[in-house]
């Protein structure tokens, strides 16, 4: 099940990233913040949780400053023991049809050319993202930034 994300859902938020390894102390740290933010005031964003007993994915997309009806894909993340069951597709798919109902245009999502991160260009590969550009050493020496974009018209 997909629900809105709630604070009932920001400890488990907080767990999950920290369990993955894959976000530092300051990452997460911002990461809560911003759904904070959203919570008061929850037009602002998109936040959505996947819920099976627990939150087991979350999936964060909010508008990027100047452009009209661009968004960006900042968090999809499915915890441990609970990918390629169908969660991540479903974040996307409320995502999508939440920008829908708002009138967006374009999705766009970040990410890295490292191979751990593989598994993540292969899914928005799959769910109709296609390959836009790179930048070259974004995220550090050696690690680049991959964009894809997504047409909601």
């Amino acid at each position: 099940m997909i629900s809105k994300t709630t604070k009932e859902h920001k400890e488990e938020l907080q767990k999950v990233l920290t369990e993955s390894g894959q976000f530092d102390a300051d990452s997460i740290a911002y990461t809560l913040e911003t759904l904070d933010n959203h919570l008061e005031n929850p037009d602002d964003e998109i936040w959505f949780t996947a819920l099976e007993n627990e939150p087991v994915g979350f999936a964060y997309c909010a508008p990027e400053p100047v452009t009209s009806g661009t968004w960006n894909l900042l968090m999809l993340w499915t915890k441990e023991g609970y990918k390629g069951k169908g969660f991540g597709r479903s974040l996307v798919s409320a995502v999508e049809s939440e920008l829908k109902s708002r009138g967006a245009r374009l999705l766009i999502v970040e990410t890295s050319q490292l191979p751990e991160f593989e598994t993540a260009r292969a899914f928005y590969e799959k769910y109709g993202f296609t390959f836009e550009a790179e930048v070259k050493n974004f995220f550090a020496d050696g690690d680049n930034k991959l964009i894809y974009t997504k047409s909601q018209g």
